[in-house]
Formats: C-alpha cells, sequence, structure tokens
C-alpha cells in the first residue's frame, strides 16, 4: 500500500483520538490486522478504504490525499501569519467536520 496512505491512517485516527482497538473493532477485524494497514504492509480496496474513512468521519479523498504537513507548514511570514492561521483552521474544520 502507498506509505502516505497509511500514514494518513494512523495520523487521522490519532487526531481523532481513536484507539487501534476501536477502529479494528468498528472495521470487523483483529487489532493485528488493522496494525498491518497503518504500516502499509497490505493493499487496501477501495471498499475498506471507504470502510476506515466511514469510521473516521471523513471523505475517501481526505483519508487518501490529506497533508499533514499542511498544519505544521512554519514557511510563513508574520504579515500573513493571519491569513495562514485562518486557512489552516478552515482545512481543519473542513476535514475534521467541526464547524
Amino acid at each position: 500500500m502507498n506509505k502516505n496512505i497509511s500514514e494518513n491512517i494512523r495520523t487521522i485516527r490519532e487526531m481523532k483520538n481513536l484507539t487501534r482497538k476501536f477502529v479494528a473493532s468498528e472495521m470487523d477485524m483483529s487489532i493485528s490486522g488493522y496494525g498491518k494497514i497503518e504500516r502499509g504492509e497490505i493493499d487496501l480496496t477501495i471498499s475498506k478504504l471507504s470502510k476506515i474513512a466511514s469510521v473516521f468521519g471523513v471523505s475517501l479523498n481526505d483519508l487518501l490525499f490529506l497533508d499533514i504537513s499542511y498544519f505544521f507548514n512554519k514557511s510563513y511570514n508574520k504579515s500573513s501569519n493571519h491569513d495562514y492561521v485562518d486557512n489552516n483552521i478552515k482545512k481543519h474544520d473542513f476535514i475534521f467536520g467541526q464547524l
């Protein structure tokens, strides 16, 4: 599996404060089987990816293309800091449906 996708899966799970045990249970699989997904050791079908996105409450697009570095981008200047923060908050709220 694409390493970025497995990293996105782990990162989103952690950001949502979900345990591997909970996600594995929701997916009707073992914890060790789910761990293989996060480590990128198995290839996933679209239906399995859709199920993970559903458990996380995010879109499949967010799961596949999330770039976590977007939230930690340090290459901005003080004059644009307000816009940088606003854009990151909007992106976070869109992905995690908080507003």
